[in-house]
């Protein structure tokens, strides 16, 4: 600014010297002129415009019009000569106003372009009405002066001619170019050289104009205002892009009006001075304005109809914003309507940015619509718009606040084509971003709001840990339920959990213990997520699960799947697990051996189906709690399954192993108290030791066959063998041609006789079973019944011994009519239990016209324990029908005296265990002789069975036993020896023998 304002002191100055020293006014004017062509190119130097070939065709025409001056002054004032035209005229027309009229063209031009046919018009209907002007005010008189030549008049006709189309450009500029100190001066420049020439046309006309006149004032104030103008740095403003706004638009329609009037307004003048005298050409005129209005009218439509296709395509565009919910379907959006809104094949560069809160943006300096330099945009932005030079800047701005910006690269022409529209788009496409944004924050506060009630609400524990020291900095407010309502915000977490070793991996949740404020445990689920990069949270989110319930039922699952829940031991599964880790432990190098023992309780069943499901489980409670008390401490006892058990014993000798097996058969002998009765509780024992068996299967079975070999033969307890596997093998022979053995009638009846006593006199029989198996020969009952049992077959095959039985005695009461034999029959508790047995019974009894009473029915105490009104029912219809009712092996495991005096029965039969030692044992023999006599006592007989030796008789005849059985009088006979059997033992053998033959 200070070189401006010294430049318009020095040509201040030098003005004054013009005028005050005319002189020297050629020297004061050249100085003028020179200062002026500096002061120009310093300023196209210094402030670098966009366009600086306007400013040097400025600079040439005012050297040149200097040139021109000088040349007229010389002309005049040194060679004293007044030839018109002359050289100083050649200069004036022939670069002077060409220079000038082309640099002031191209700078009302270059701010921008908007070079279209509507532009050409109004610029030649201005044009037209100022030649009008120019034609009757300058031209005309000089046409119609006589005094000059051809020459004459041409060069005084293109003075007005020139002016005029400087006139027109001057307005272009006055009213296109942005409002600046630049623009001013060089519109006075421009302004003050036209009406000095127009000054200067109407003197010579007047013949009085001279060198050193008013109009070399003018002309020193033309020098001095361009200079001026190059300085000012609004300078670059002139060739600069820039937006056209409609306040531009409306002065340039303002001034074509006038200039539309200019021929009406001459002719009305001429009218009211006189005649008038330029008619032809104000008519000429008048038509030629006319014409170029109704081309402008005809331009108007057709933008008429440009608009409206811009608006329809703006309207489809606001349309597709309204359906718009993401950011990137407005791009997609406004990058479509631009593309339309551009000529078709415009190459373009669309780039759309959306602002977001705290991130650094690029500069959106400009206002809300600029033309910008690509070159001077950022360089990631440059890229993005590609080579273009100018870029359209819309800013995209709602309600004062800017939300991102709208960059459009493309020719120059084709931005100013598309600003209205790209400002109309811009704008819309703010309100939906607004829109947008103003959805999304609703929805990130409604879901803040939601996720913040379900962090307050949540069982779930959420701590934010962070810092160098790992303390918790939040805790959610569930926190305060799982510390014990303690304040964890502060603490280290190493002192709030710890890793529970053994718990599950990260992909799960590792497992920790959390200490509470009380000192208790809790066992939590842990999931951290690694938020220590999100400034919002800046640590490691811990989220806590409560588990211990959880992990307390697992535990309890756990115990359920490997413990049984009657006895409270372990069950099949851990017992397999123990041995199975057993076997593994002896096969490693000097392993010590195991053992297995398998323990079933004798007559279990009988026990639960007579006494009822609770007794049952009472005794198997009473079972495994006296086994583990008989069992060393390192053995592993469990109850595998019903009434069977199992002991597991490690770094088991032999002798060890046989010694355990006899302490739990001797620990068992004695009898149990379950539900007020006594109930014996003798058992049968497979052991196997892993010195038979290579793996635990191998060894589970091996002890399983000792078991079953244990139980078959009547031994209490037996060792596996492999002897035994051939016993297995025909314990399954048999049950498979079992059920084919009952249909081939395979089984065949042994009689064994019962006899008094004290005479020896035969009383009866018992029917003994037998199979005649096709290659196994004569198989006894003791290893078939319990096979009958388990595979149902029991009923159908007491049924045939009923029957045949029935049949033996009926032929044995014909041979011998007078003995009045008697048949027993032995009736397991399921067969007599079974639907219809009492009615079949009678009914075998009337097909073989049999006495009721001489039928003895034999069942096991074990039916009459519990209170079944269905047995006593079908017991009170047996003996009401004259069938006696006999107790089997009484004494041997279920004796309970309570039921004698509420059941009624016929008979008891002592169990040969009781006679066995009767003779040596004197303790024996009086518990005998209480139960015959509390047999009498009842009127109840007593049958003694496995009298073997005669001092078993004698004692029993002693003690008052009336009957007896055993090998002392016979083994059981078919009924074919039967016969011969009777005629050695019987009195009346003789007459009822002769009788028969």
């Amino acid at each position: 600014m200070r070189l401006t304002w010294a430049y318009a002191l020095c040509a201040l100055t030098l003005a004054v010297c013009y005028i005050a020293a005319p002189a020297a006014g050629l020297l004061w004017f050249a100085g003028i002129v020179v200062s002026t062509l500096a002061a120009m190119a310093y300023g196209v130097a210094r402030h670098r415009p966009r366009r600086r070939l306007p400013w040097w065709l400025w600079a040439a025409g005012s050297f040149a019009f200097a040139v021109g001056t000088a040349t007229a002054v010389i002309q005049t004032n040194v060679l004293h000569s007044s030839a018109f035209p002359s050289a100083a005229d050649a200069v004036s027309l022939g670069a002077t106003f060409p220079l000038l009229l082309l640099g002031l063209l191209r700078l009302s031009r270059s701010g921008a372009k908007n070079r279209d046919w509507a532009t050409v018009i109004d610029s030649l209907i201005f044009t037209a009405g100022a030649g009008l002007l120019a034609w009757v005010f300058l031209i005309d008189p000089y046409l119609s002066d006589p005094g000059l030549n051809s020459a004459r008049k041409a060069v005084s006709i293109a003075y007005p001619l020139c002016d005029v189309l400087l006139l027109a450009i001057m307005v272009r500029l006055a009213l296109e170019a942005r409002r600046c100190w630049s623009v001013a001066l060089l519109l006075t420049s421009g302004a003050v050289l036209l009406v000095s020439d127009v000054v200067f046309s109407l003197r010579r006309l007047d013949g009085d104009w001279d060198l050193g006149s008013f109009v070399d004032l003018g002309w020193i104030v033309f020098f001095v205002a361009g200079g001026l103008a190059a300085l000012h740095p609004s300078m670059v403003q002139l060739t600069e892009p820039r937006v056209i706004g409609s306040t531009q638009l409306k002065p340039r329609r303002a001034a074509l009006g006038i200039a539309s009037l200019v021929a009406p307004g001459i002719l009305f003048a001429e009218a009211l001075s006189g005649p008038v005298h330029n008619g032809v050409v104000i008519a000429v005129g008048s038509a030629t304005l006319v014409a170029l209005s109704l081309s402008r009218v005809w331009l108007a439509a057709r933008s008429v109809g440009h608009t409206l296709v811009r608006e329809r395509e703006l309207r489809r565009a606001c349309e597709a914003l309204l359906s718009a919910t993401e950011v990137t379907a407005v791009e997609r959006v406004v990058r479509g309507a631009i593309s339309s809104l551009l000529r078709a094949g415009t190459p373009h560069r669309i780039v759309l940015q959306v602002h977001t809160p705290g991130v650094p943006e690029y500069s959106t300096e400009g206002g809300a619509m600029s033309m910008r330099y690509v070159a001077q945009l950022p360089a990631g932005l440059a890229r993005e718009l590609g080579d273009f030079e100018l870029a359209l800047h819309c800013a995209l701005s709602i309600g004062g606040v800017r939300l991102g910006e709208l960059w459009v690269a493309a020719a120059e022409r084709a931005l100013v084509d598309l600003q209205e529209s790209a400002r109309v788009l811009a704008g819309q496409a703010a309100s939906m971003i607004d829109h947008i944004a103003l959805n999304r924050e609703i929805t990130r506060r409604n879901s803040e709001a939601y996720f913040r009630t379900l962090v307050l609400n949540a069982t779930d524990v959420i701590l934010i840990v962070g810092g160098r020291d790992d303390r918790v900095t939040y805790a959610s407010p569930s926190a305060r339920q799982l510390f014990g309502g303690a304040d964890v915000v502060g603490q280290p977490i190493a002192d709030l959990l710890r890793p529970l070793p053994g718990g599950p991996g990260a992909d799960s949740g590792e497992l920790h213990l959390a200490r509470r404020a009380d000192g208790t445990i809790a066992e939590v689920e842990v999931t951290v997520r690694d938020l220590t990069g999100e400034p919002t949270v800046g640590g490691l989110v811990l989220t806590l699960h409560d588990v211990t319930e959880r992990r307390r039922l697992e535990r309890e699952l756990l115990d359920r799947a490997y413990l049984d829940q009657l006895t409270g031991l372990g069950n099949r599964l851990r017992f397999q697990d123990g041995v199975q880790a057993a076997v593994a432990g002896a096969g490693r190098a000097g392993g010590a051996p195991a053992a297995v023992l398998l323990i079933d309780i004798d007559g279990f069943r009988t026990v639960n189906d007579t006494m009822g499901q609770d007794v049952g489980d009472e005794l198997l409670r009473a079972f495994g709690l006296r086994l583990v008390g008989v069992c060393p401490g390192t053995a592993t006892v469990a109850r595998l399954g019903a009434d069977e058990f199992g002991v597991l014993v490690t770094a088991a000798e032999a002798d060890r192993v046989e010694e355990l097996a006899q302490r739990i058969l001797d620990e068992f002998s004695a009898p149990i108290v379950v539900g007020g009765s006594v109930v014996s509780a003798r058992s049968s024992i497979g052991v196997a030791t892993t010195a038979d068996a290579a793996d635990a299967a191998h060894l589970l079975g091996t002890a399983d066959v000792a078991l079953n070999s244990a139980k078959s033969t009547g031994n209490r307890w037996r060792r596996y063998s492999s002897a035994m596997d051939a016993e297995t093998m025909r314990r399954m022979r048999l049950r498979t041609d079992l059920d084919q053995a009952l249909a081939d009638d395979a089984f065949v009846l042994h009689y064994q006789p019962i006899v008094d006593l004290e005479s020896g006199r035969p009383h009866g029989f018992e029917a003994l079973v037998r199979w005649q198996h096709p290659s196994l020969g004569l198989v006894p009952p003791l290893e078939f019944i319990e096979i009958a049992e388990e595979c149902g077959l029991i009923v159908p095959l007491g049924d045939w011994v009923v029957r045949h039985a029935i049949d033996a005695a009926v032929r044995l009461r014909r041979l011998y009519p007078a003995e009045g034999l008697t048949m027993s029959v032995n009736v397991s508790v399921r067969q007599f239990r079974s639907p219809g047995f009492v009615q079949r019974v009678l009914g075998e009894l009337a097909q073989a016209k049999l006495p009721a009473d001489a039928l003895i029915v034999e069942i096991t105490e074990s039916l009459l324990l519990g209170d079944d009104e269905h047995i006593h029912a079908d017991l009170a219809a047996l003996r009401g029908a004259g069938v006696r009712v006999s107790i089997d092996d009484f004494g041997t495991g279920y004796s309970s005296l309570s039921y004698l005096h509420r059941v009624a029965v016929d008979a008891l039969k002592l169990d040969r265990s009781f006679v066995e030692t009767v003779a040596s044992s004197p303790r024996q023999y009086d518990l005998v002789r209480g139960i015959v006599q509390l047999a009498h006592t009842l009127d109840l007989d007593v049958v003694a069975e496995g009298i073997e030796t005669a001092a078993h008789r004698q004692r029993l005849v002693d003690m008052g036993c009336g009957f007896g059985q055993g090998y002392l009088f016979t083994r059981p006979l078919p009924f074919a020896d039967v016969p011969a059997w009777l005629e050695h033992n019987s009195a009346t053998t003789g007459r009822v023998g002769s009788a028969a033959a």
